[in-house]
């Protein structure tokens, strides 16, 4: 009897014991209290990895480092050209020239392109490429015309070129995802060649209006609300957390770059070197950088943390309010990273943010509008 009382007895205690452990136990990220483990990745997922480590890899940026970026964004884009991560490929690949290649080596970007646009073509025409693909193909060779545009002192020239090869992708089967990326990009650069005249931006912007694809005709909606804001000097007074007052108007007869970032968004710092490079490039020649933070109050911290690693000396709005905070929602900014750029005369000329702002990106994509924008055309 005795016996059977202990057994009880200890049996008891052991299920009381592993209740209370059970109950100490960390929470996982399921009801079970164990974390799940990541999806294994797909094949396209390893194809985009083997693009993306291929197109960060160090070293100098000569034809065989071309020919090996190429080869891999291609590859990736004929074999899925409808995973998620096409437009991302797309505009890496445009863009590679403009981004790891210095601006004063137009000869070597040139090439770039030149060697993108041959290999694109050469897929495009072979026989049983899918429709989506060949789409893919017509995207690339359109986004290679926009880095070109951008890159150029004169980005008004190169617009017509690009717009024929926005309508051919346009045209194409299974273009419909690749189109809207292609389309706002255009939108950008139109407004931005526009000057003080909107006329023919606006007309373009009118008719999109009743595009097909709505996503299309919401973007031209908002681009012509920007086109309205582009018609006086903006407005931008703030204290920054240095306790400093910024006000745009005190800044008139110099070019400044509205930067709106996140310590949370591991994209909008990593393009903090790359603007503090161009600062120190262009700001004798009058230039400067404020900057819009979109965190929380909360992470007031971290974004501190962020300021001071970056070492950043420029002006930093931070009012605690995310998206909502002063000046996102009067620009049609809804997320980071996004660039605008003010003129001497405090007139808004180009409007970066999202798709067409990728990391790294902006410090070459604004290269070409500063140096129409400092410097006086040549007689």
């Amino acid at each position: 009897m005795k016996i059977r009382f202990v057994s009880a007895f200890l049996l008891l205690c052991l299920l009381v014991c592993g209740s209370a452990l059970l109950a100490q136990a960390p929470k996982g990220g399921d009801k079970g209290g164990e974390k799940k483990a990541p999806p294994p990745k797909t094949p396209a997922d390893l194809a985009f990895d083997e693009f993306d480590k291929i197109r960060k890899e160090p070293g100098p940026k000569d034809q065989a480092r071309f020919q090996k970026v190429i080869a891999a964004g291609v590859a990736y884009l004929l074999k899925n050209p409808t995973h998620g991560k096409v437009n991302e490929v797309v505009r890496e690949l445009a863009f590679y020239g403009n981004n790891n290649v210095d601006s004063k080596q137009m000869a070597l970007r040139t090439s770039y392109l030149s060697n993108l646009r041959l290999a694109v073509t050469n897929e495009r025409f072979k026989d049983g490429v899918s429709e989506p693909a060949a789409a893919a193909m017509l995207a690339v060779d359109a986004a290679s015309y926009d880095a070109e545009v951008r890159a150029a002192p004169n980005p008004a020239a190169g617009l017509p070129a690009l717009r024929e090869k926005i309508d051919a992708l346009a045209e194409a089967p299974q273009s419909g995802r690749l189109l809207f990326d292609r389309e706002r990009s255009y939108a950008h650069l139109l407004i931005a060649v526009s000057g003080s005249n909107f006329t023919k931006a606006e007309e373009h912007l009118k008719k999109m209006l009743t595009h097909a694809d709505k996503g299309i005709a919401g973007m031209a909606q908002t681009e012509l609300n920007l086109i309205e804001i582009r018609k006086v000097p903006y407005d931008l007074k703030f204290t920054a957390l240095d306790g400093k007052e910024v006000d745009l108007a005190q800044l008139r007869g110099k070019v400044v770059a509205l930067y709106f970032w996140s310590a949370s968004n591991k994209g909008s710092v990593t393009n903090l070197e790359g603007l503090q490079r161009v600062m120190s490039d262009y700001r004798k020649k009058g230039f400067e950088i404020v900057t819009v933070n979109f965190d929380k109050e909360e992470d007031r911290p971290k974004v501190l943390a962020a300021i001071k690693e970056a070492g950043l000396k420029w002006p930093v709005h931070f009012d605690g309010k995310g998206a909502k905070n002063a000046f996102a929602p009067k620009l049609n900014v809804t997320g980071v990273p996004a660039l605008l750029l003010f003129d001497q005369k405090g007139i808004l000329q180009t409007s970066m943010q999202g798709l067409t702002l990728t990391p790294n990106l902006p410090a070459n994509q604004i290269e070409g509008q500063l140096k129409r924008l400092l410097e006086p055309p040549k007689k």
